[in-house]
């Protein structure tokens, strides 16, 4: 009851204010009275309390002040956290009206003893995607009947001839792969999406432990890797960054074209995509997919429809 009480308690008097950053990033600062996070203290070393074990004492009814001794300071500080964070950054939400798609990062401002906390919060929320008229950029970037392939002769220019090797007179068709290329470049470079600094974060850590996985697999150290690239962590960061960048703004723009052409996924659909992945990987019968593994499904189809889409203009 006293540690309900003390949570309800903490929810007055918190103050948050948000700004947001020219790439959409949003900081939240919460400040919160130091009675609320005294009150908090008194709850969490309560709880910490009730399981130590102190000789000369039954389990949880050592006295505070012995306890004291007994406890580490960061569990007690930890503590405090996980009643005051939960409740003032849910508040915070509701307040400004916020729908953060990344995990709240959380900074610690100021933390002094006998003085309201202050605590700042880093998210982002989806940001606009302005799709301008695509349909009419692929088709220009096809008129001429040249198809832009990734890697040859970059130095000819953003669209390049596609020449079979024993013909160089003759254009070759374009494969769908040629065409893909060519309707992603074009979506990456004539939409407009300002994509937040932490979903770029996310992604540039995510590429960095699957490289720390690829190398330990081969018997190298990222250090070793590295020498044999010839770059350093800084420079893959950087080729990171960009790569995180157009993948996101990828994903976006095809998001937003499949709401807007209104492309539909149907259950059968996603079944047959689970059971085709889950069949190649198992013998075992299984139920179905759960629903997060639905909505993941239903996200991969709804771009794939949607580049198809696209690809079948040219």
């Amino acid at each position: 009851m006293a540690a309900k009480k003390a949570q309800n308690d903490q929810e007055k008097g918190t103050k948050s204010t948000t700004a947001r950053l020219e790439d959409g990033t949003i900081q939240v600062t919460l400040t919160i009275p130091q009675e609320n996070v005294k009150k908090a203290r008194e709850v969490g070393l309560a709880h910490l309390i009730e399981k130590l074990e102190i000789p000369g004492f039954r389990k949880g009814k050592a006295p505070t002040d012995i306890a004291l001794k007994h406890i580490d300071k960061q569990k007690i500080f930890d503590g405090i956290l996980e009643h005051v964070l939960p409740k003032a950054y849910t508040q915070a939400l509701k307040e400004h009206n916020l729908q953060p798609i990344t995990s709240p990062r959380f900074e610690l401002l100021s933390t002094d003893d006998d003085k309201d906390w202050s605590i700042r919060v880093v998210i982002c929320e989806l940001p606009n995607v302005e799709l301008g008229n695509y349909k009419k950029s692929i088709s220009t970037a096809t008129s001429s009947n040249t198809i832009w392939v990734p890697g040859k002769d970059s130095s000819a220019g953003p669209l390049v001839m596609s020449s079979s090797p024993n013909d160089s007179d003759k254009a070759k068709k374009p494969s769908k792969e040629e065409k893909e290329q060519l309707v992603i470049k074009t979506l990456i470079e004539e939409t407009k999406v300002n994509v937040p600094r932490p979903l770029i974060e996310d992604e540039v850590s995510h590429r960095l432990s699957q490289l720390i996985d690829q190398t330990q697999r081969l018997g190298l150290t990222v250090e070793q890797y590295l020498s044999s690239t010839g770059k350093s962590i800084d420079q893959v960061k950087k080729d990171y960054e960009l790569q995180a960048n157009d993948s996101i703004k990828l994903l976006l723009v095809l998001n937003k074209i499949a709401e807007e052409e209104k492309i539909a996924i149907t259950d059968d659909e996603i079944n047959q995509i689970f059971q085709a992945s889950f069949n190649a990987t198992s013998d075992k019968t299984v139920e179905g997919p759960r629903d997060e593994q639905k909505r993941y499904i239903k996200s991969l189809l709804l771009r794939r429809k949607a580049l198809d889409s696209l690809v079948s203009l040219i």
